[in-house]
């Protein structure tokens, strides 16, 4: 899958600044990829980092065109003509693919709090049904008064692998309502005002809920 020159986005995991970086793959083994000194895709500024602090990786594989991620630990350095650094080669299984021009969506529970612009209805708790970074479909009780292209506030709720807690706020567009048994429905959602953080924080969770997706159906 991985060939000399390929290009590579680059983020720090437990980055607060959600800063992206650019590389290319200069050697690569069974158990090391090393690539050439990352830069910052604005600034050009070289992206400095320790032994053991984690990356995610996103590449496309030029055969198919296929967009990949995975999370690498910095392992080293190796000095030749130009400084490499060296980062762990993933297992196959930790390599995901993902979706190129839109949001990937992964169906996930994860606690949410409802409540109206304008005192429509009277605030819920409910969870997803699935999640994107671009929006979230939720289960919401028949009762409960709500239309197609009403606009709501949700908190979210995000668990993290690290042990820590994401609590993310969005104004919320409903642009779908399909039936989900005789007492819920399931209401799609378009997220109105994200900003670029909040976008990085989703993108950053349906990863790690992608990988626990694909270990758990390897070990079915």
């Amino acid at each position: 899958m991985f060939k000399l020159g390929t290009v590579l986005t680059i983020e720090k995991v437990n980055d607060d600044q959600f800063q992206r970086f650019k590389s290319k793959i200069m050697d690569f083994d069974e158990d090391t990829i090393s690539i050439d000194y990352p830069v910052e895709l604005n600034s050009n500024r070289m992206l400095y980092v320790m032994n053991g602090e984690q990356l995610k990786i996103s590449f496309v594989e030029e055969e198919s065109e296929q967009a990949y991620q995975f999370i690498t630990i910095v392992i080293g350095k190796r000095k030749e003509t130009i400084p490499l650094l060296v980062l762990s080669s993933p297992k196959q299984e930790d390599i995901v693919r993902i979706q190129r021009r839109e949001f990937v969506r992964i169906k996930w529970a994860v606690d949410v709090a409802v409540h109206p612009l304008h005192n429509e209805f009277v605030p819920f708790n409910t969870v997803t049904d699935d999640i994107s970074a671009g929006g979230a479909s939720i289960i919401v009780p028949i009762n409960i008064p709500i239309r197609q292209h009403q606009e709501i506030l949700c908190w979210f709720v995000l668990p993290r692998r690290s042990g820590e807690y994401h609590y993310l706020k969005f104004t919320c567009e409903v642009i779908r309502i399909i039936d989900y048994n005789e007492t819920r429905k399931i209401f799609s959602l378009k997220f109105l005002n994200n900003s670029q953080k909040q976008e990085q924080i989703l993108l950053h969770f349906c990863y790690e809920a992608q990988v626990a997706l694909r270990k758990k159906e390897l070990n079915e």
